[in-house]
């Protein structure tokens, strides 16, 4: 599950669209499903284009075999998932190196052979829950970096959270950008400026001096690439994870998952050597 209020709205759209596209299926499938069963029931064995009755007799065969409607769904959501595999695969190919071979901060072990990503937004509970989840597939190995992708989506509050932790990164250096992106997802509540303002604080920095770094143009350019690889990658949610396979999973990964996606990048790039 994700953080992003376009996944009711894009499930509504493609059950439409399976809806949609159902009656042109049929007629494909009519061919390999209800033409045979049309000739066994001795309505169509010797008719090799579709006939005025030709509807009638395929409303016929549905309704005595309403299967057939289920195997067309399976058949389409099958084809929809092939086609966004192969899409999503192609997308992270495109971008590897924006991906993979940037400069953004790490977690694990910043030189690691298997480099995954994870975009994320500060105000997401689901990236709040997916914190721990991560540190556990982390946790005992060193052979597994994770790149983090600030992704503010939640509003102007996520934004401002992000430009502060990128700002603490740009002047105090990656171990102090991790520990306070730990904090800002640690947090119990909702964020605000008060809160930027105390979190900073009890980390020891300076916060208005950290927001006005953070609205330079070189933090501005970090998000407005990430953005511009969300959009590429299809991804509208957070959290969302992307491994150098072209695997790309929208929504919090509990740490099993995390560490079985890990185990198969691990395995094919020691294959690969």
């Amino acid at each position: 599950m994700s953080c992003d209020d376009k996944v009711q709205r894009r499930g509504v759209l493609t059950r439409a669209s399976i809806a949609g596209a159902l009656a042109g299926v049929l007629v494909m499938a009519a061919g390999s499903v209800v033409m045979p069963l049309l000739a066994a029931a001795g309505q169509g064995a010797k008719q090799s284009e579709p006939g005025p009755e030709f509807a009638d007799q395929v409303r016929s065969v549905l309704l005595s075999n309403p299967e057939v409607v289920l195997e067309v769904f399976a058949l389409l959501e099958r084809q929809e998932k092939e086609k966004q595999t192969a899409g999503a695969r192609a997308a992270v190919e495109a971008e590897a190196a924006a991906l993979f071979q940037g400069a953004d901060a790490r977690k694990g072990n910043a030189s690691a052979p298997v480099v995954a990503v994870e975009f994320f937004d500060y105000q997401c509970g689901y990236c709040k829950g997916a914190l721990p989840e991560l540190a556990a597939a982390l946790s005992g190995r060193n052979d597994v970096a994770v790149v983090m992708k600030e992704f503010p989506i939640l509003g102007s509050t996520s934004e401002a959270a992000a430009r502060l932790a990128l700002a603490v990164r740009a002047e105090h250096g990656d171990e102090a950008y991790l520990g306070f992106h730990n904090a800002l997802l640690s947090h119990k509540g909702g964020l605000n400026e008060a809160a930027l303002s105390i979190l900073a604080g009890a980390a020891g920095y300076d916060y208005p001096a950290l927001v006005a770094r953070g609205r330079q143009d070189d933090i501005t350019s970090i998000i407005d690439g990430n953005r511009r690889l969300a959009q590429a990658l299809s991804i509208s949610g957070t959290p969302a994870f992307v491994f150098r396979d072209g695997e790309v999973v929208p929504g919090m990964m509990a740490a099993d998952r995390l560490t079985a996606a890990f185990d198969r990048l691990s395995a094919s790039t020691a294959a690969a050597q």
